[in-house]
């Protein structure tokens, strides 16, 4: 049985409109929030979220959201330009929406929003109680070439009067060969092609997760999930982002690029495991335990 769900309407700080879904009790000590990839929607996590719940009988609350322009969520006025520092101001707003104690999920590009986030959100960041990253590493996604020339392209033709429609089929024929590559669906459709635009192109820009950020998190509980037979993040890339982070790390045997969805059990094993690690922490800290954490990752 699909346990109950409460929709949410979340206005960003520029009146954009954000669709999200809580799942669990909005009081609960713990809350985990889920950051989808490039150009997916909040029901990415699906099996994911019903796992934890099932697995942790509702103890916890569950947030997935829509990113601007995607799924369910309202698109920003045609002479704006969505930004990942944009993106990251939308993801504060949603973590107000949280309780108790914040642990971000985040899976492929998603890492560098939340990188983004603990840029532009130094101590808010800190204050994470946990961090979880599947299939993700420190570099930029690795983009086609198409995908890293047309987006910047279209972007240049949009401040251009009088080409507007050269620009609107520039979009349009982006968005079908993301959808269509070879005539094989990926399921990149759910953005708004002016948005779709805009991430591609920022994302393409060589956005990472740097050291320097990283350093500042590396006293939260985190972990990185890679899959065996990721084309797009081996596990040695991913394995980079497990030690700047000093995170736990572990590879699914014989797994691809979208573990939620074709591993959720091992996800939620994982997520599990480092809200075990979240509460004890937590419990040493209202108990004045003197605990030394980690400092090194567990390589399984």
């Amino acid at each position: 049985m699909t346990p109950p769900e409460v929709h949410l309407s979340i206005d960003a700080d520029d009146g954009v409109r954000l669709a999200a879904t809580r799942l669990g009790r909005a009081s609960a000590a713990v809350t985990l929030v889920y950051v989808h990839p490039l150009l997916r929607e909040r029901r990415f996590w699906e099996a994911v979220t019903i796992g934890v719940h099932e697995h942790l009988c509702g103890a916890v609350s569950q947030i997935t959201y829509d990113q601007r322009g995607h799924g369910d969520s309202q698109a920003p006025h045609r002479s704006e330009v969505t930004t990942v520092a944009r993106l990251a101001r939308d993801l504060d707003t949603v973590l107000a929406h949280a309780s108790g104690a914040v642990v971000l999920i985040a899976h492929g590009e998603g890492a560098q929003l939340v990188h983004a986030y603990a840029t532009t959100h130094r101590e808010k960041a800190q204050a994470l109680a946990g961090l979880v990253f599947l299939n993700a590493s420190t570099d930029p996604p690795v983009l086609q070439r198409y995908l890293r020339r047309w987006p910047q392209r279209l972007l240049r033709l949009r401040r251009h009067r009088g080409l507007g429609a050269v620009t609107a089929a520039g979009e349009a024929v982006l968005g079908y060969r993301l959808v269509h590559p070879d005539g094989h669906r990926r399921g990149l459709g759910s953005a708004e092609r002016r948005v779709r635009v805009d991430v591609l192109a920022a994302y393409a820009g060589g956005f990472g997760f740097f050291t320097g950020v990283a350093m500042g998190l590396r006293h939260i509980p985190s972990a990185v999930l890679a899959g065996e037979h990721d084309p797009l993040v081996p596990p040695q890339r991913a394995v980079r982002l497990a030690d700047a982070l000093w995170a736990d790390y572990d590879v699914v045997a014989g797994a691809g690029h979208e573990l939620p969805r074709t591993h959720p059990a091992r996800v939620t094993d994982t997520i599990t495991c480092t809200l075990d690690h979240v509460l004890r922490t937590h419990l040493d800290q209202s108990t004045g335990s003197t605990h030394t954490p980690d400092t090194e990752p567990r390589r399984s």
